[in-house]
C-alpha cells in the first residue's frame, strides 16, 4: 500500500504472450474466467479508463464507478465521471482503497508509473492484435501469485491469473 494513504492503485490486464491486449477495439479471445475474475476484483471500486476502452465496452458497468480519461472537453456519459487526465481521475475516486486502471494501452502507459499493484490474466499464446500492453520492467515488480489454468468450452486458451506488487524502493 501507498505510504501516505490507505489505498493500492491497481492495475488490471489481460495479455497474450506476446503482450496483445487488443484487437479492432475488442478482445482477442473468449476468457469467460477472465471477465468472471475483472468483474470479482473491481466491484464497488472505481474504474479509471481512456475514452476508447469505454466506448468498446459501451455501457456502464454495474456496482462500479466509471471514470473516463479524455481529451475532449465536450465528452458526456450520463452516470460516469468525465475527467482529462489521470491526475484529474485519481483524484475523482480518492475515497476508494483500490482504484482500477482498466485500460486501453495509452492508459497503462500513462499510469504505469502510479500502480502499486498488477492484476493480470496472462494469456498463453501468441496473437495478432492492433493494441499491445506498454514496456513493463518486471525487475520493479515481485509475482505474488501465479494460477494456471487449462482451455476448456468457456475459455479459448490456456491463462493464468497472476497478481504482482510493485518491490519496495530505496529512496
Amino acid at each position: 500500500m501507498n505510504e501516505q494513504t490507505d489505498r493500492r492503485f491497481t492495475m488490471i490486464v489481460a495479455a497474450s504472450e506476446n503482450n496483445v491486449i487488443g484487437a479492432s477495439g475488442d478482445l482477442p479471445w473468449r476468457l469467460s474466467a477472465d471477465l468472471q475474475r475483472f468483474k470479482r476484483l473491481t466491484m464497488s471500486h472505481s474504474i479509471i479508463m481512456g475514452r476508447k476502452t469505454f466506448d468498446s465496452i459501451g455501457r456502464l458497468l454495474p456496482g462500479r464507478t466509471t471514470i473516463i480519461v479524455t481529451r475532449n472537453l465536450d465528452y458526456t456519459f450520463e452516470g460516469a465521471t468525465i475527467v482529462h487526465s489521470l491526475e484529474e481521475a485519481l483524484a475523482a475516486c480518492a475515497s476508494d482503497e483500490q482504484p482500477f486502471l482498466v485500460g486501453g494501452a495509452e492508459m497503462y502507459r500513462l499510469g504505469l508509473p502510479l500502480v502499486e499493484e498488477i492484476q493480470m490474466t496472462r494469456v498463453h499464446v501468441e496473437l495478432d492484435g492492433d493494441t499491445f500492453l506498454p514496456e513493463i520492467d518486471w525487475s520493479e515488480w515481485e509475482l505474488v501469485s501465479d494460477q494456471r489454468h487449462p482451455a476448456d468450452p468457456k475459455n479459448d486458451f490456456d491463462y493464468s491469473f497472476q497478481r504482482y506488487l510493485k518491490r519496495a524502493t530505496d529512496n
